[in-house]
């Protein structure tokens, strides 16, 4: 069973919420094992970086349970979880499709029966397979609902200026200066801003980057509606956004931008190079920034949108990666040189200070917000 999966599920209570909540992981195991015997063999694996996404209490429950033994922890989960599935025929508990491993695991479409995934409502948690070998149907997936994929944002929601971290106002107009390309432009269309959406196109790079949600900012079609900037799908309408920062993605050495991503109040995301559960996956990249890529890590670093005592804020983990991240300090005229984080330590991120992931890959965030949650300006 892959441990993120199952805690960072919005298909599991309490349903819609982001977590990840390890309550949800005892909720599936107690419904496996009522449906196939209390004795029966479930291996636990969780990808690393799920330590820091998890609150306080639950990091700690599961160092617990890694240390006695109920869950093995792996810089990535999937690669250990179909390496044991393979040797002993077991079968697998998990949201992806795995289809970035089959060259290496060719077995996976050949046995489509030992590959599961979960809904939970009133009667409980149900186990559907999860549909390997069909993901060419569009959208087949393993949903239910049948509801149709197309939404747009709904009524407008305003924006009005907000204080941010540092004491800067930003008025509504400013918010979104940082935010706007030649697809997208989030003052025309503050309703597709505000929503979730998720992309359900089973090969999409998207929708196989993060778990039932679309990682990166929609694209607005002719008739205005939210499609996925990667396949050009509609997309499902998943509810609206809570306060949203922005992260910005650029080649160090040039400046260019990679990717725009939206970070969530009270939400994590990871970055790295190759398959990553509830994260961006810059090695989709790297047929362009190839070079400055190279040395991002599978899982290189951990960023969080947190409201504590300060303040709105985000920290920053690096989560053992082989070439390391740099923080480049903001001492108001200039960016001071970089020094290296630490190893699986939080590290609070200041206005205007920046990342770099492996010297080539440079993360900012900048004093954006967009926040549904603010009347409209009269």
């Amino acid at each position: 069973m892959d441990v993120a999966n199952v805690c960072h599920s919005e298909e599991l209570y309490p349903i819609g919420e982001k977590g990840p909540f390890l309550a949800r992981l005892d909720a599936v195991v107690d419904a496996w094992r009522a449906r196939h015997g209390a004795d029966v063999r479930v291996e636990l694996v969780a990808d690393k970086a799920l330590l820091h996404a998890l609150d306080a209490t639950d990091r700690r429950d599961l160092r617990r349970r890694v240390t006695d033994g109920e869950v093995t922890l792996r810089p990535v989960a999937d690669t250990l979880v179909l390496e044991r599935a393979e040797a002993d025929g077991l079968h697998v508990l998990s949201g992806d499709f795995f289809l970035d491993f089959r060259r290496r695991h060719p077995w996976i479409p050949a046995h489509p029966e030992r590959f599961h995934h979960w809904h939970q409502d009133a009667r409980g948690v149900r186990f559907v397979l999860r549909g390997i070998g069909a993901e060419r149907e569009r959208g087949r997936g393993d949903f239910e609902d049948g509801a149709g994929a197309g939404h747009r944002g709904g009524e407008a929601t305003g924006f009005r200026g907000r204080e941010v971290a540092g004491g800067d106002e930003v008025t509504a107009g400013a918010e979104f200066v940082g935010l706007r390309d030649e697809h997208f432009d989030p003052g025309e269309h503050p309703g597709i801003a505000n929503t979730r959406w998720r992309c359900e196109e089973p090969l999409c790079v998207y929708a196989r980057m993060w778990t039932g949600r679309l990682p990166v900012w929609p694209r607005v079609d002719a008739r205005a509606g939210a499609v996925c900037p990667e396949c050009a799908s509609p997309l499902r309408a998943l509810g609206p956004r809570r306060p949203t920062r922005q992260v910005e993605l650029a080649d160090h050495a040039t400046g260019e931008p990679i990717e725009r991503l939206p970070l969530e109040l009270g939400s994590n995301l990871v970055l790295g190079r190759g398959r990553i559960a509830n994260g961006y996956d810059l090695g989709s990249r790297q047929d362009r920034f190839g070079e400055a890529v190279r040395y991002v890590s599978r899982q290189h670093v951990l960023l969080r949108f947190a409201e504590g005592r300060a303040g709105e804020h985000v920290l920053a983990v690096d989560l053992g990666s082989s070439n390391g991240t740099e923080i480049e300090r903001w001492n108001g005229s200039t960016h001071e040189p970089g020094r290296p984080l630490d190893a699986d330590t939080e590290e609070l991120l200041a206005p205007h200070d920046r990342l770099v992931l492996g010297g080539g890959v440079r993360v900012e965030l900048p004093q954006h917000h967009l926040d549904p949650t603010n009347e409209p300006p009269r």
